[in-house]
């Protein structure tokens, strides 16, 4: 074996005889031959020195470790033994380990120091120690004072507290440990503080005191708020928190409930200011049937008396400002919270009754519906009743516009106005409920001064440009309200003109239109008497319907392309409503002048009416809309219809006055098409190529006559229509509030279609820009108003309309050009 050592450490020795003797080695070698015998398994339990020259066996090294332990006192940093021990660090941590294996009742290591139990049980004596003598312990001191970090201590005093430790964790500050002894004397000094207040003071003003620990202030506050006999009450916790004494609070109580008594009412903050937090709870604990309002609380000695005054009006079909019957200082918000609340106004229940000898011409505002109400300025309650009753005396008024309007006509020759239509916008074609006049009624009673200011800017031009709102203005429905209700003030004035407007003047379309067919029948019959045939020999047959209905059928293909179910519905009503009634009254016009057999029994009525509405058509055949045939008329014509076609155009007329959904226009085109199919042409895809031709000419015409500066918005309109049908092949019917509807159809379609190139799809994302700008535009003047723009601005939206122009035409020539 010791040549093979020999061999290992040396190689081949020169002489062999050598190796009987003794030998000889230096320090260096010998250390080499140590630390070889320890790499090759030969000597095993030896740990190295730190200079690598002297060597320990492992139990001398634990040995040497414990020893340092108990020069320490029993706790040593192991970064300070490699040092101390000429050891290395792994060699040392490699001990401490086995140590702890061996000793685990007895060794603990802490972080990068190695501790003996004993010494922890000595510290807990002096933990124990500290407590009898200041009554609590703070974790952060005993970290600092003992060096240990934060979670050991942590650690270390929840496995000792309550148990070799004599003390209890605050209930909420973990970081404190108290006494018993401590807590119950703090405990009696906080409540002696408590006993001597004679007012209600926050807890944050009494811990500032240093009466008691200030950690341990507020689970005092808490262990005595559970405790029985504490002379107050706590309001809050923590620093919002407020100790009431019960004696203030008493007194306070007697004050509030005194007050409430007296007057029916108290203000919010003076129940703060005596401590009352929980309103909520305070009012239905004392007061179940008082009211809550914004600022107040109000009894039912005084919301009842409203209540009942509010009943009576509406059972009166009345109105009531309720302010007066109400204390002073309840404010606007008040009044409307406690008019919310009222039961009288939860469900109305009241009908309006119209008396036998009114006038039942004037059936709107909900005649014969369930009452409803409006609330005005906050405290005026309005009746529909009330609304109802102004209206059902508007007849001489009415009266006297109806003359002017037929004198003007006849004065001027004008057909425009001739069935009482509105060439510059559409009808209102009916409401809703009551509430929905309100949506407008204040916008439209501006001052007598714009009223007449802006009337005379549109007629300056020609007289022949009147509008039906120019006969009847809301100012002229202002003063005759102010004669009938003198007692109204202003804004009920305005309130009721506002409502009253829009329902009169469709009153006065139709008063209009009586008014000219009877001259047309005066003219009839002097006509008759000089000799001249009959009218139902003249052949005055309704315009051409099929037009007519083929247009309409182009536009419900365009109201499929849009993916909006909302926007669908929308344009189907628009459709519905406008064109598709014009063409059940051609149609129904059109099944009366077909049967002239002389053996149909048609009233005389009938008859009449056939003649006088052939000549109204006449008249209006080259500038539509043509007169729209009224519900009495309409029943008059369909004697001349037989049992099929009067199934049919009763229910075409149904669906054109229904809910106008999507359906709605489906059912009418089907019912539609079976009605027409034996007296109307088929229509073939050279006729559709035809009629949008006509009206793609029809848009660029009316885009060549419009200025760009004339009326922006109607040429946004039209240039949005060309840039639609240019883009899509088809039409679209829709008014000038579609606009943006439209547009963003038209950006959607764009960015979804994949069969155009990416140079086209990029011109018209550019062209979209443009509207969409102009749009935003339109608007924003709208709402600054014209003096709040600047003189660059104009300037920026002239360049804009003349772009936007040009836009138009430039497409609309493409389009045309492309069509031969």
């Amino acid at each position: 074996m010791t040549s093979a050592i020999w061999k290992t450490l040396f190689g081949q020795a020169d002489n062999p005889d050598d190796l009987q003797g003794p030998a000889s080695l230096s320090e260096d070698a010998c250390a080499d031959l140590v630390h070889s015998l320890l790499r090759l398994g030969y000597i095993n339990d030896i740990a190295t020195g730190a200079d690598g020259k002297t060597f320990i066996t492992h139990q001398q090294l634990q040995d040497d470790i414990t020893l340092q332990l108990e020069k320490h006192n029993g706790r040593v940093s192991i970064l300070d033994l490699p040092k101390a021990l000429n050891a290395t660090a792994s060699d040392i941590q490699d001990r401490i380990q086995d140590l702890i294996r061996q000793k685990s009742s007895e060794f603990v290591q802490v972080q990068d120091e190695l501790v003996k139990v004993e010494y922890l049980d000595n510290l807990t004596g002096q933990m124990n120690t500290e407590l009898a003598q200041r009554g609590y312990l703070l974790v952060a001191e005993q970290c600092r004072k003992h060096k240990f970090g934060i979670d050991f201590m942590r650690q270390f005093l929840r496995d000792r507290v309550a148990q070799s430790i004599e003390g209890q964790w605050d209930i909420l500050d973990r970081n404190l440990i108290v006494a018993p002894w401590f807590l119950d004397q703090e405990k009696s000094k906080l409540r002696t503080v408590f006993l001597e207040l004679t007012e209600p003071a926050t807890l944050q003003t009494l811990r500032l005191r240093h009466m008691v620990l200030d950690q341990l202030f507020f689970s005092l506050c808490e262990l005595l708020s559970k405790e029985q006999g504490l002379p107050g009450a706590f309001k809050g916790t923590n620093e919002q928190g407020t100790f009431v004494p019960r004696p203030y609070e008493q007194q306070q109580t007697e004050w509030i409930e005194t007050f409430f008594r007296n007057n029916g009412f108290i203000e919010l903050d003076a129940l703060r200011k005596r401590g009352v937090m929980d309103l909520k709870g305070y009012i239905q604990a004392n007061h179940s049937a008082a009211l809550l309002l914004d600022t107040h609380i109000v009894n039912d000695s005084i919301w009842s008396l409203v209540d009942a005054s509010v009943e009576d009006a509406i059972s009166s079909l009345s109105w009531i400002d309720v302010k007066p019957l109400l204390p002073t200082p309840l404010t606007k918000e008040d009044i409307t919270s406690l008019l919310r609340q009222l039961p009288s106004l939860a469900e109305p229940t009241g009908r309006i009754a119209i008396a036998s000898d009114q006038d039942h011409s004037l059936t709107g505002l909900g005649g014969g519906s369930p009452q409803e109400v409006v609330i005005l300025q906050g405290s005026v309650v309005v009746t529909s009743g009330q609304f109802q009753k102004c209206l059902l005396r508007m007849g001489p008024l009415l009266d006297r516009k109806a003359k002017a309007l037929f004198s003007w006509r006849l004065s001027f020759g004008s057909n425009d106005l001739i069935e009482g239509q509105d060439v510059a916008g559409e009808s209102s074609g009916g409401y809703a409920t009551f509430k929905s006049h309100f949506e407008t009624p204040l916008k439209a009673s501006g001052s007598r001064k714009s009223a007449k200011s802006k009337s005379s800017s549109e007629s300056k031009d020609s007289p022949i440009k009147k509008q039906l709102q120019d006969f009847l203005t809301i100012q002229d429905v202002k003063d005759e309200v102010r004669d009938l209700e003198p007692e109204f003030d202003s804004a009920l004035v305005n309130a009721v003109a506002g409502a009253l407007h829009q329902e009169l003047l469709q009153n006065l379309r139709e008063r209009n239109r009586s008014m000219v067919l009877t001259q047309a029948a005066q003219d009839d019959e002097q006509f008759h008497t000089e000799g001249t045939p009959s009218t139902k020999h003249i052949n005055l047959e309704v315009p051409d319907i099929h037009p007519l209905s083929d247009n309409i059928r182009l536009y419900s293909n365009a109201v499929d392309l849009f993916e909006d179910s909302s926007v669908k519905n929308s344009l189907s009503k628009y459709l519905l409503q406008t064109l598709c009634v014009e063409l059940v009254d051609r149609a129904l016009l059109n099944i009366a002048i077909k049967r002239t057999e002389p053996t149909l029994n048609v009233s005389k009525d009938a008859i009449e009416t056939r003649e006088r509405l052939q000549s109204v058509f006449k008249n209006q055949a080259d500038s539509p809309p043509a007169a729209a045939i009224s519900s009495e008329h309409a029943s008059f014509l369909l004697e001349y219809a037989s049992t099929e076609e009067l199934e049919s155009i009763q229910k075409l007329r149904k669906l054109t006055a229904g809910s106008s959904k999507r359906k709605n226009l489906v059912e009418f085109l089907d019912v539609w098409s079976k009605l027409s199919a034996k007296w109307t042409n088929h229509s073939d895809e050279h006729m559709d190529e035809q009629l949008l031709k006509k009206h793609m000419q029809e848009l660029r015409s009316a885009l060549t006559g419009l200025a760009p500066q004339s009326d922006p918005a109607l040429m946004l309109h039209i240039v949005t229509m060309i840039l639609f049908q240019s883009w899509t092949g088809t039409m679209v019917h829709a008014s000038g509030k579609y606009v943006p509807r439209v547009l963003r159809q038209l950006r959607a379609s764009v960015e979804k279609n994949e069969s155009i190139g990416l140079a086209d799809k990029e011109t018209r994302r550019s062209q979209l820009s443009h509207l969409e700008t102009m749009l935003d535009h339109i608007l924003a003047r709208v709402k600054q108003g014209p003096d709040a723009v600047s003189a660059a601005d104009l300037e920026n939206d002239s360049r804009l309309w003349l772009d936007v122009h040009a836009l138009g035409m430039a497409v609309s020539s493409s389009h045309l050009h492309l069509q031969g």
